[in-house]
């Protein structure tokens, strides 16, 4: 993912649209994993780096937040459990091959596509500073930020080194589009989240996870069994309403 032209770069980010909604695929039959299984998935993953290992848990968290840990999560651009953009799937391989496979292949296929680039400028800004302007930077943050991108990660860094908080939709903030994301100006997502805001919904799943999931430890599944997603049976394709738990974003349609 994190390729070098914006124009790559637009169509390879987690950024939402006003109208994000998703739905469980209509056909898919894997399951719904906690924050605990998604991190060991991270763990045994080959293509994960040392980096991705040691944070394990906080994209854990960030599963969860993004696609309620469920496999066959998607919205139309992003898939799984954690919503790899169309642009980022492998060469060869459809949007319902990759709904389909293992939660381990999901995970194998994030980190090798788009999971361990973003982790140099606003994110080292964020990594290396318990505070910036004040404010507290948390795990949650740093998954945000990374799911979100360079770009809305660095206006948002921008705007708390300025005054200490991040834009929002009635002080400052402008939603991502296509015209936002290529003038460079973008500093919410579309649905108005920040990497502040977006910080916290993720940091409140990796919260509720931390009694079976710590990161750079071994973790402890708590769902053996997990849930199927909607087949052919009733409700496919049923419609899920975003909400700061259960919210996975939506690349702008211009640019997908």
């Amino acid at each position: 993912m994190r390729l070098g032209t914006l124009a790559a770069a637009v169509a390879a980010y987690f950024l939402s649209t006003n109208s994000a909604f998703a739905y469980l695929q209509a056909g898919c039959a894997n399951q719904q994993y906690s924050a605990a299984q998604i991190s060991q998935a991270i763990q045994n993953s080959p293509y994960a780096s040392q980096a991705l290992k040691s944070s394990s848990c906080t994209f854990g968290g960030a599963g969860i937040a993004e696609s309620g840990g469920n496999t066959c999560e998607s919205n139309g651009n992003n898939f799984g459990v954690l919503q790899l953009t169309s642009s980022n799937l492998p060469a060869g391989t459809s949007s319902s091959q990759y709904l389909n496979s293992s939660l381990q292949t999901q995970v194998d296929t994030w980190a090798k596509q788009v999971g361990n680039s973003n982790t140099s400028g606003a994110y080292q800004t964020l990594a290396n500073n318990g505070q910036v302007g004040g404010y507290n930077v948390t795990p949650g943050t740093l998954a945000a930020c990374f799911q979100f991108g360079p770009l809305i990660c660095k206006n948002d860094v921008a705007a708390l080194q300025g005054g200490g908080a991040c834009p929002t939709s009635g002080n400052g903030g402008v939603i991502a589009t296509g015209a936002t994301l290529r003038n460079g100006t973008a500093n919410l997502d579309g649905n108005g989240q920040s990497i502040c805001s977006w910080g916290k919904a993720i940091q409140n799943k990796i919260n509720q996870a931390a009694s079976t999931c710590q990161n750079g430890g071994t973790t402890t599944p708590t769902n053996n069994g997990g849930t199927n997603c909607p087949g052919s049976g009733a409700n496919p394709g049923g419609v899920i309403s975003p909400s700061p738990g259960n919210a996975p974003v939506n690349l702008p349609a211009s640019v997908a």
